[in-house]
């Protein structure tokens, strides 16, 4: 009975092949270092203070830091400071991590000792554990300003850097300038090592919508759906989930979102599915709008064409020269045009970098290197069905560049898609 179950499992394992890592997934500490860089230089001879803001979920109680703090280092522990000193003459970058706690670390797993391996690992001058506050005496002294980077996104109680540096002002009597939109401004601007990762969590989507494209016939589940797409991105070598996964059939499609995933398919369904993979952090963001039989309705149709229409519209406006906000405009014009302003309910896009919602500034031109989503919907809840169409831009020199350009975008190719999946 062993050996059967034991030639069961082989037969199983030979049949996959784990995808190899291409790129790896982790970048070098150099890019990390590279990074700080840049910040110390913007903080103008200031300290900076910042302070990791992860969450922690589940029973297991797991761990994701903020995408600041993890641009800025690639750790991924909660309780860590960065301090830049861009004065001092040996320790500019200091890198604070929690004490070590034997007991806890028996539920958790073990962290490593401080030892000049970890000090080269992580990149920065120096690291410490416990508090910054202390080795914040020295940094006083020889500075004459503090800086505050964290982003005005959270309420001050809820930032301990915040705080310490204007007690550090107060302290030494240094002056308090704020540099909030700092990160945003240099996360915004993506490099070739994060746009590769985020060309490899794109096409590992592409795997996974090509199971929806196949998968979407009357009589499954929207979990169903959900679990063969998300089953191909782990496959195709996902490190994670962007968010979690949006199935939407029939009425359902016209919830922004739908995360019940109950309902089951029906011919006449549309499914709008919103799902996308992670890759060495940093995600993707792909919407699809698939039609159980095959073919959409001529009233489904018009309106998956006045989505379409929008979204070139949208992409024949990116320019150098024009903001988020601009887009939001033009986008609204096309769907007042086809007389569905009213349904359309959302933003067009979204920055996407290490969070599928990402920093960026939308007031100001799009700088080269931004990438973003291009996504107008239609949600007509009244006549049971949604339609949205997602896609991610590289924003270039001359305009830009259509990440998921390997997803099939017009309605006949939506079409000829699903049919060329089912046979």
């Amino acid at each position: 009975m062993i050996s059967l179950l034991l030639i069961g499992a082989a037969a199983l394992g030979g049949g996959f092949a784990h995808p190899t890592p291409t790129p790896p997934a982790d970048l070098p500490a150099a890019v990390y270092r590279e990074r700080r860089e840049r910040v110390m230089k913007s903080l103008d001879g200031c300290i900076g203070i910042i302070a990791s803001q992860g969450e922690v979920s589940g029973i297991t109680e797991d761990y994701r830091q903020d995408a600041d703090f993890y641009w800025l280092t690639g750790i991924n522990e909660p309780g860590a400071y960065l301090v830049f000193a861009p004065k001092a003459p040996f320790n500019k970058v200091t890198l604070y991590l929690k004490p070590r706690d034997p007991e806890a670390e028996r539920w958790t797993g073990p962290r490593e000792a401080i030892s000049p391996d970890l000090v080269e690992r992580y990149g920065v001058d120096k690291v410490r554990r416990g508090s910054p506050e202390g080795g914040l005496e020295s940094a006083g002294l020889g500075h004459g300003c503090v800086a505050i980077i964290a982003p005005p996104d959270m309420a001050k109680e809820d930032r301990g850097d915040a705080e310490l540096a204007e007690r550090v002002a107060g302290r030494f009597g240094l002056h308090l300038v704020y540099k909030r939109s700092l990160l945003a401004e240099l996360r915004e601007v993506h490099s070739a090592d994060e746009i590769a990762r985020m060309e490899r969590a794109i096409a590992i989507t592409r795997l996974g919508h090509e199971a929806v494209a196949k998968g979407t016939v009357a009589g499954v589940s929207e979990r169903d759906v959900q679990t063969q797409m998300e089953y191909a991105f782990f496959a195709g070598g996902a490190t994670g989930l962007s968010y979690s996964s949006i199935v939407g059939a029939g009425p359902d499609g016209a919830v922004l979102h739908w995360d019940k995933n109950t309902r089951l398919l029906k011919d006449g369904d549309l499914v709008v599915v919103d799902a996308a993979a992670e890759y060495g952090r940093y995600a993707a963001d792909v919407t699809r709008t698939y039609p159980v039989s095959g073919h959409f309705s001529p009233e489904q149709a018009k309106v998956y064409r006045a989505v379409y229409q929008a979204q070139e519209d949208i992409l024949a406006a990116i320019h150098p020269g024009v903001s988020m906000s601009d887009l939001q405009h033009v986008a609204e014009e096309s769907l007042r045009r086809a007389g569905h302003l009213a349904d359309f309910i959302h933003g067009f896009g979204h920055f996407v970098g290490l969070d599928v919602h990402d920093a960026g500034l939308y007031e100001k031109s799009l700088p080269v290197g931004a990438i973003f989503t291009v996504e107008p919907g239609v949600y007509l809840p009244q006549q049971g069905f949604g339609v949205r169409i997602e896609d991610e831009v590289l924003v270039t020199s001359t305009g830009y560049r259509l990440l998921t350009a390997d997803f099939p975008r017009k309605l006949e190719d939506v079409e000829a898609w699903v049919a060329k999946a089912r046979r």
